[in-house]
């Protein structure tokens, strides 16, 4: 994957090659209209290219009425980008042709490649190496389009386009589905909603969704970006694209599907099974501010509350419903409330102020005007005086049957809300497509039903700015330790307690101890005591018996060791590659889990939650991208419900969370060690002490790459 320009020297050249081109080549190019090669053709001229088009087809003079060509060397004109329209087997000798005719860009329809399995990945891996060579950078394969609303361009077999117009605006679509820019030109164009370019990016052989989304970043045209998602490949030129979008105030909103636990790849510690792949992903989205959505509609419906926008600061997140309908209010506001929103009534100057107005905002979370207040001048006072309370993150207008057929009531009245700072939004409940296209003339977000509704407000006052990366810290002496680790035990305490204490995590005392050598050794600290058995298959010991707590005294050690070494032995395991570790009993306010690993598409993530047996509970965790700073691992602490009470919940003792803070700040810094080794890391548990006495890690785990 060729690394993504710098922000000051964006790719102009692939943009214009892409969106502008001063031809277009056709390769394979079909003359029967109804075939996928022919669409692209019929595509082009239904609406209103104007530059060459020069169809590649060496069995005809002409095609659908235009001059075609044999190959590319008989073209008479410049070609920027050529759509690739030939059979899978046939694609990789097309893209050599294009860059011995100097054909910049290619656009690849064919699938067949990486997403097929084995022989598809070796198909892929010579293609990116013909183009390479041959200087041609390729938009696929699995490309089902490229269109530019303004140049205008419509290069795709999607049969979505035989439509008659391009609803032109202000979003840009990069989808991982081809068919999917169909689906949301469809549905974009049904309520007033319109594009400035469509791409599918297919499989990312070469140009990434990072890439694309950074060249067109200064595009004058787009004003937020919509991602469809499958999975996530260039993780670097991704998390730029999304920083270099915030900083043009341009938001990127996703959806990305893999929110089920299916599929989920189990690891050794239970880090593993608590963070599926998607909830290193939430969190990877989140900290490049990016708007991730759970409905596909919510995805075109959340924008205009976005564009223009920045996160809001601060804890308030309260939403504020306007109503002309109690049912329909009831529908939305049941569902934020599943999704944990807060939605509230109105407070005591907001609600002198709707007074002042002859509003009544009666008793509930809803300002509900009833069918009686359908008026416009009632509507639009009640949403102004809402908007402009500083208790609410957003207003809701809820309106019932007045926007099917008479607009002019409700509607209308909302529109003209859309200047004020607090973003008003709306959610129409009858099927009312007119009214819908009205208020997305008006820069309103409008919602057609309940759910997406809900998932939208979610998702925007969520929306956060991109968290900055922590500096790279106190790392040297781990990797030292990691590097002399290599090759040893996966399961070994030992060399868990080594790297992590390298970073900083403290760890109570421990001697290590043969199983024959317990009866004679002098311990270096008081009983009580645990011991436990440290082998490479024994990774959960509690489950086979490998742990022994509050060990009274010498003799009771060499028993529990007995039963230990017994148990081990009984489930096939080696005591001649056994120790055992034995520490003093450590006791505390709360027992924590601080977990690492390296995820597949998010990449490094922390993770804490309740630790000893409560982990395999799934009491709740927060999930955050590694490395966190202080500030971010006491959010992480605050997020986590079960750590309530030493957070002091209720007069509870407090623990010693600035420690915690601290240990999970260093359990992360594991992202920065050079090449990220450390695939798996954690501390289960870590005892919490109270305010003041710190924290203890009793148990570690450590997998690196390799093993």
């Amino acid at each position: 994957m060729r690394p993504i320009r710098s922000e000051g020297a964006r790719d102009a050249a692939l943009v214009r090659a892409l969106f502008r081109p001063r031809g277009v080549a056709l390769i394979g190019a079909s003359d029967d209209a109804s075939k996928i090669g022919g669409r692209p053709l019929r595509y082009l001229r239904r609406h209103g290219f104007t530059g060459p088009i020069y169809p590649i087809n060496p069995k005809r003079r002409r095609v659908m009425g235009e001059a075609a060509y044999p190959d590319l060397a008989s073209v008479p004109g410049p070609i920027d980008h050529a759509h690739v329209l030939v059979p899978t087997d046939a694609v990789i000798d097309a893209v050599a042709a294009c860059g011995a005719a100097g054909v910049p860009v290619a656009s690849v329809l064919a699938s067949g490649f990486a997403e097929t399995g084995r022989e598809g990945i070796r198909r892929q891996a010579r293609l990116i190496e013909t183009a390479r060579a041959s200087g041609v950078r390729i938009v696929g394969p699995s490309c089902l389009g490229v269109v530019d609303t303004k140049t205008p361009l419509a290069l795709t077999a999607n049969a979505a386009f035989e439509r008659t117009s391009l609803p032109a605006g202000p979003l840009m679509v990069i989808s991982q589905s081809g068919s999917l820019l169909g689906a949301l030109l469809g549905r974009g164009a049904a309520r007033g909603l319109g594009f400035s370019k469509l791409v599918s990016i297919g499989n990312e052989a070469d140009v990434s969704v990072g890439e694309l989304g950074a060249a067109c970043v200064d595009d004058p045209e787009t004003h937020a970006f919509l991602l469809f998602l499958e999975t996530i490949r260039d993780r670097d030129g991704f998390a730029a694209f999304a920083r270099a979008a915030f900083a043009a105030h341009k938001p990127v909103i996703a959806y990305k599907l893999g929110r089920s636990r299916v599929g989920i790849d189990m690891a050794v510690t239970h880090t593993g099974a608590l963070v599926a792949s998607d909830a290193a992903v939430d969190a990877f989205l989140e900290s490049l501010g990016i708007i991730r959505v759970d409905h596909f509609e919510a995805l075109l419906e959340v924008a205009p509350l976005a564009i223009g926008r920045r996160p809001r600061r601060g804890k308030r997140a309260r939403i504020g419903v306007v109503t002309t309908t109690g049912g329909g209010a009831a529908m939305a506001v049941d569902r934020m409330g599943v999704l944990g929103l807060d939605v509230g009534a109105p407070g005591p100057r907001t609600r002198a102020r709707l007074a002042a107005r002859g509003i009544a905002a009666g008793g509930g979370r809803v300002v509900d005007l009833t069918l009686a207040g359908a008026r416009p001048d009632v509507v639009q006072g009640a949403i102004e005086t809402m908007a402009d309370g500083p208790e609410f993150a957003a207003v809701l207008a809820v309106v019932g049957s007045s926007a099917s057929f008479k607009p002019e009531l409700a509607v209308k009245p909302i529109a003209e809300c859309a200047a004020r700072p607090t973003p008003v939004s709306a959610f129409v409940v009858p099927e009312a497509p007119e009214s819908l296209r009205l208020l997305a003339a008006a820069g309103i977000a409008a919602f057609r039903t309940p759910e997406s509704c809900a998932d939208a407000l979610r998702a925007f006052v969520h929306w956060q700015a991109p968290r900055r990366v922590p500096p790279r810290w106190r790392v040297g002496a781990a990797e030292a330790v990691v590097s002399a680790c290599a090759g040893r035990a996966n399961a070994d305490e030992w060399r868990a307690r080594e790297v992590l204490s390298a970073l900083g995590v403290p760890f109570a005392r421990a001697v290590r101890l043969t199983p024959s050598s317990v009866k004679d050794a002098a311990l270096p600290f008081p009983y009580p005591v645990a011991a436990k058995v440290v082998a490479p298959d024994a990774i959960h010991r509690t489950e086979i018996g490998g742990v022994a707590l509050d060990i009274a005294d010498r003799r009771a050690l060499v028993a529990a060791v007995q039963g230990i070494v017994s148990r081990y032995r009984a489930r096939g395991g080696s005591v001649k590659r056994a120790t055992i570790l034995v520490a003093p009993m450590v006791r505390g306010l709360a027992e924590v889990l601080v977990g690492f690993r390296v995820d597949a598409q998010a990449g490094p993530v922390v993770v804490l939650g309740a630790g000893g047996i409560a982990a395999e509970l799934g009491s709740g965790v927060a999930v955050r991208i590694a490395p966190v700073t202080k500030q971010g691992a006491r959010a992480m602490i605050a997020g986590v419900a079960s750590l309530a009470p030493i957070r002091g919940f209720r007069g509870l003792p407090k623990g010693d969370v600035a420690a915690l803070a601290d240990a999970i700040v260093a359990l992360s810094s594991l992202a920065h060690l050079e090449g990220t080794p450390v695939l798996e890391a954690e501390v289960n548990p870590l005892i919490v002490g109270p305010a003041g006495e710190g924290v203890l890690a009793v148990d570690a785990t450590l997998r690196l790459a390799g093993d």
